[in-house]
């Protein structure tokens, strides 16, 4: 799910989206448990691009975007262990 407000946050951070969207629906991914209940998916875009999304669950049961960015080396580096 998605707000203004979370898509005008990852456009911040050169993020658009349908990279988002990709990477949570493809795999290989790593998926963790965040902070203050959230999500974080780790994952890369077909592109090639390394992306950290965090989730978190709505009222409604359903998942909305709370940031995403480019993963740091050391992500990088545990993905490319764990991703799976």
């Amino acid at each position: 799910m998605w707000t203004e407000q979370s898509e005008d946050h990852i456009s911040r951070h050169g993020v658009t989206a349908p990279e988002v969207e990709e990477l949570v629906n493809s795999r290989p991914r790593y998926v963790a448990r965040g902070r203050n209940d959230t999500t974080i998916v780790f994952g890369v875009t077909t592109a090639g691009r390394y992306l950290m999304v965090v989730l978190k669950t709505a009222l409604d049961a359903r998942w909305y975007v709370v940031t995403a960015r480019d993963m740091t080396r050391r992500e990088r580096l545990t993905f490319q262990k764990k991703g799976h």
